[in-house]
């Protein structure tokens, strides 16, 4: 008999313990508040508990335009734009229609989403699209805050950030990044070659997207995210204090069931 009890015990644990620790939401880019009116500025949104700052950003540094600058993040009824800085100085459509987006056309444009606790963005949407509207999809998984200004796409692919999806030409449809992937920092920008490379020529049809809405899971998780994985540590198995303490309350409830009956 207290074999069954303690069989049971376990099984409820173990389902108590599996159950996911997230939380499913949206978050959707019209209006929102707006810090500053010029390159750098921050654009701030808020959905489930859980406020996101978006900024926009370019490779408009450095004598080649390798460098990656802050740019201006512009706020549409389809979306996030982006204005970079070399509307007129190499990138001679940036700034008009339809370069107001977020583009590859000359120079590649970026927003990146900063997210107050760690998500996981299974989908995304454009509002407005012109032309052709690929997408690149990076996630940042390495440790502390990620640094972009003064650095290359090239640096992000070695400094902890990675391809999490190639969206072909989504248009305004809600595209799924058929992603597992837990970060607090998202970078979603016109296809970029840089992140992959076997679909280059993606980028010979000039994309131009602005950027709408994105989807995901919140991390509920005690322990918060690590190594891109919702609770627990990456590749030992071991269960994070939250899951140990659910599977407590699972044996000590089974086992006060048990008592009550006798």
């Amino acid at each position: 008999m207290k074999k069954s009890i303690w069989m049971h015990a376990l099984m409820a644990a173990g389902l108590l313990a599996s159950v996911p620790a997230m939380a499913a939401t949206a978050w959707t880019f019209t209006g929102g508040s707006n810090s500053g009116s010029s390159y750098g500025n921050v654009r701030t949104y808020s959905s489930g508990g859980v406020q996101v700052q978006a900024t926009a950003w370019a490779n408009t540094g450095g004598s080649s335009n390798t460098l990656i600058e802050n740019a201006y993040l512009g706020s549409y009824s389809g979306g996030l734009g982006v204005g970079n800085r070399d509307a007129g100085n190499g990138d001679p459509g940036e700034g008009t229609n339809p370069e107001h987006a977020i583009d590859n056309d000359d120079r590649y444009d970026s927003v990146l989403l900063s997210f107050s606790q760690a998500v996981n963005l299974t989908a995304v949407q454009n509002g407005w699209y012109s032309n052709d509207s690929d997408l690149s999809v990076l996630a940042y998984l390495g440790a502390g805050t990620p640094t972009i200004a003064g650095g290359t796409y090239a640096d992000m692919v070695s400094g902890g950030w990675v391809n999490i999806a190639s969206l072909s030409n989504p248009g305004t449809s809600l595209a799924s990044t058929g992603s597992s992937v837990y970060s607090s920092y998202w970078l979603i920008g016109a296809f970029n070659p840089t992140f992959d490379s076997g679909n280059a020529g993606w980028a010979n049809g000039k994309d131009y997207a602005k950027l709408y809405a994105v989807k995901g899971n919140i991390c509920t998780a005690p322990g918060g995210a690590s190594g891109g994985k919702c609770g627990g540590t990456p590749g030992t198995g071991i269960p994070e204090p939250g899951s140990l303490a659910l599977a407590g309350l699972g044996l000590l409830g089974v086992i006060g069931l048990r008592r009550r009956r006798k």
